[in-house]
């Protein structure tokens, strides 16, 4: 998946529910569900532009959501972070049961 669809996806997943429905709907079907402009539109019964603008216009909310909220650029730092501990983790002398036991508690805050 390229970065920008995966920024979306995660756009969507996060802001997803404060989107219009037809905005949500059309960006669900067309990056989650894989399905093409022209299959779209022809599922809800408008144009293939109308579809795409919908798309674009949702793309631009959940934007303008990010720009203010910056939840995606928390979310991708917290990630980051759970890896370090993982890695430092690994290398440490602790009992493997105690490991085991950090390691689930750091699998519950990963994304």
């Amino acid at each position: 998946m390229d970065s920008d669809k995966a920024r979306i996806c995660v756009l969507y997943d996060i802001y997803g529910d404060l989107l219009p429905k037809s905005c949500a709907d059309f960006i669900d079907m067309y990056y989650n569900d894989d399905l093409s402009l022209s299959e779209i539109a022809e599922n809800v019964g408008i144009s293939r532009q109308g579809v795409r603008s919908g798309i674009m216009h949702g793309i631009k909310i959940l934007s303008e959501y990010e720009s203010k909220l910056s939840l995606y650029e928390k979310y991708k730092g917290n990630n980051e972070t759970v890896k370090e501990i993982k890695t430092e983790l690994s290398s440490t002398a602790l009992p493997d049961d105690k490991k085991e036991k950090i390691f689930s508690l750091l699998n519950k805050l990963a994304y």
